[in-house]
């Protein structure tokens, strides 16, 4: 069996590569712009920040009229169009999952995105629920009114107190592909 020898043409190729990737795993700064030309609201991304910087994704929830612990603890970032409330929030991990009441078991991507406006989430991408057995996927959440938020599941739904989600949880993260549970989620 004959072997290949790298070349520098090879190398260029992947870092050329490396740098295309490595571009489009990073989520868009503070005060970035999209094709449209509208600003894309980011916060928080990898770090500390000072008082007047930007909200978290947990205070930006907060003012959509959501309590913050529809999000568990780990968020790294997330973007928000103003314009028509296309989010993306990306978590420090690939997947994390706790359970709520009623023994349901959420699992969260590291990458989730949807659409908010004033107390909706709609097309939302990245969130499952563990019901008989099987992981569906949570495409829309609603405050039904003050005390309750509904989780949809395409034409179902299930009402959920929203006092049980004041606090982020920590959630069980997620690694590799042998489903083995460990470690916990920081921020």
């Amino acid at each position: 069996m004959a072997m290949a020898t790298a070349t520098p043409r090879n190398y260029l190729l992947l870092l050329f590569i490396l740098f295309l990737a490595a571009g489009a795993a990073v989520p868009a700064v503070s005060g970035a712009w999209d094709a449209k030309g509208e600003r894309l609201y980011s916060g928080r991304l990898f770090g500390v920040v000072d008082d007047d910087e930007e909200p978290s994704a947990y205070e930006m929830l907060e003012r959509f009229g959501f309590p913050r612990g529809i999000l568990p603890e780990g968020v790294t970032g997330y973007m928000l169009r103003p314009s028509d409330g296309e989010f993306t929030v990306y978590l420090g991990t690939r997947e994390c999952e706790f359970e709520v009441d009623g023994g349901y078991r959420l699992t969260y991507k590291g990458r989730i995105t949807g659409k908010v406006a004033g107390g909706s989430i709609s097309e939302l991408h990245g969130v499952t629920v563990r019901i008989f057995m099987m992981n569906w996927g949570i495409d829309r959440v609603v405050m039904a009114d003050a005390d309750h938020l509904m989780f949809y599941v395409g034409p179902l739904s299930q009402a959920f107190p929203a006092e049980g989600f004041e606090e982020s949880p920590q959630c069980r993260c997620r690694h590799g592909g042998s489903g083995a549970v460990s470690g916990v989620a920081a921020m």
